[in-house]
């Protein structure tokens, strides 16, 4: 039942805006972050339909359910996903109480939309995200772009359309060292990726770095004040060649995510602040 605890805290962090959908998943521990990240990936898809059967059949007055975001991922897995995965235990069984009823009100609003799969439940968004491509930022700090791609090449990728064939990507005509590819491919378990050479990072993410354009130069200073999970800070690191010195302030849980990046990343001359960088003072010793 731990499992689906977890994924009803990070809807939560979700909801009080803690942070991008893409950074607070990355905040998961590694061993159960594949498992959770798809529970609250799907939760989210169905949140507007679940909501709605989860009110009808008055599943809140539950007092083991804690929250809507807890009964969310847990009516998620019981009518859409086969059944919860979890032990027997109270919070189950109070789900399974209502059993009947959350079935008969999902078939109520099948029935309403006019639909038979449950899959045309789902919330599918902007189709112009479809056209949104893949982008992966080459960790100059581990090699150069011109390495990367003769590396991918070799691997069976084209320097092609990406939205033409899913082995296509091309270099980013704006952010140097960024590589798009098609939306349909992932490096989550890539060798490249775990072993640090490549970094996912979204375009818009890329862009303070550039502009910015700290010189690799050992008196550059620069203070990064929201730095969780890391990916601007690796941009800012690559662009100064780990010269020079940045201070990295966020809030103290998240912040513990460098412990794992910077060292995969190869960046050095970090100093850490977990803090809110708005709390600080004026004047501060350490900055």
């Amino acid at each position: 039942m731990n499992f689906y605890f977890e994924a009803a805290k990070t809807l939560d962090r979700l909801d009080s805006r803690q942070g991008s959908i893409k950074g607070v998943l990355a905040t998961l521990p590694e061993k159960t972050r594949k498992r959770t990240t798809a529970l609250v990936i799907e939760t989210l898809k169905y949140k507007a339909v679940l909501a709605d059967i989860i009110e009808q059949a008055k599943l809140l007055e539950e007092r083991k359910i804690t929250s809507l975001n807890l009964a969310l991922v847990l009516v998620h897995d019981l009518l859409l996903s086969g059944g919860i995965q979890a032990g027997d235990g109270p919070v189950k069984q109070a789900i399974l109480r209502h059993k009947t009823r959350l079935h008969g009100e999902l078939q109520k609003i099948k029935i309403k939309r006019g639909i038979k799969a449950n899959i045309e439940l789902a919330q599918t968004g902007d189709q112009r995200a479809a056209r949104i491509p893949r982008y992966v930022r080459v960790n100059t700090l581990a090699w150069s772009t011109d390495e990367a791609v003769e590396s991918l090449i070799s691997r069976g990728f084209t320097a092609s359309d990406p939205f033409e064939s899913e082995t296509g990507f091309v270099k980013d005509k704006h952010i140097p060292d960024l590589l798009s590819f098609s939306p349909q491919i992932t490096f989550h378990e890539d060798p490249l990726y775990k072993a640090g050479k490549i970094i996912l990072q979204d375009k818009a993410s890329c862009f303070p770095a550039t502009v910015l354009a700290p010189p690799a130069t050992d008196n550059t200073f620069v203070i990064d004040a929201t730095s969780a999970p890391g990916n601007k800070t690796s941009h800012l690191s690559a662009l100064m060649k780990n010269k020079g010195k940045t201070q990295n302030i966020h809030e103290s849980r998240i912040c513990q995510l460098f412990g794992f990046y910077l060292p995969t990343w190869g960046i050095g001359l970090i100093q850490k602040y977990g803090t809110d960088y708005l709390t600080l003072p004026a004047v501060d010793p350490a900055l």
